[in-house]
């Protein structure tokens, strides 16, 4: 295995059971020696569970459309286009 950052791109397909068996032992290893990784893989983990078993809430409407424009200026601003 290699750096926490190459570990860290491999999550979400561990997460959801898409890495060979070969790359899940290595990253299971890894996980149990490197305790920030752990913390990213738990963060994660839970955040997966949450959304796919979640209820989902409206949002309040003032909140929404404030959400809204800092999502459409902070995506402008990165890429330019609304």
């Amino acid at each position: 295995m290699g750096d926490c950052r190459e570990l860290a791109e491999m999550l979400s397909d561990y997460i959801d059971g898409e890495l060979d068996k070969e790359l899940c032992s290595e990253l299971e290893a890894h996980l149990k020696g490197c305790k920030n990784c752990r913390l990213v893989f738990d963060s994660m983990k839970m955040t997966v569970r949450l959304c796919r078993n979640g209820v989902c809430e409206d949002l309040p409407a003032q909140f929404q459309e404030k959400f809204q424009q800092k999502m459409a200026k902070r995506w402008k601003k990165n890429f330019g286009k609304t």
